[in-house]
């Protein structure tokens, strides 16, 4: 999920995400230079991160991390 979103940012939409489902997987993505929302992100549950754009080996990477 990417954390500048319209109508809700992507921080809160992963913090409403985790409170109806604690065992939700969600990779954030965002653009260099926003460090600081990425360790709020991290902070408040999500479980990677991913910089735009994206490099496919990383995605994949993350990916396998969640489910395996």
């Amino acid at each position: 999920m990417d954390i500048t979103m319209p109508v809700m940012d992507g921080l809160a939409a992963l913090k409403e995400i985790k409170k109806r489902d604690p065992q939700a997987k969600v990779i954030m993505c965002t653009a260099v230079g926003q460090q600081s929302l990425v360790m709020e992100a991290i902070m408040a549950g999500a479980r990677d991160y991913l910089l735009k754009p994206f490099d496919p080996d990383k995605m994949l990477a993350s990916l396998k991390k969640l489910v395996g």
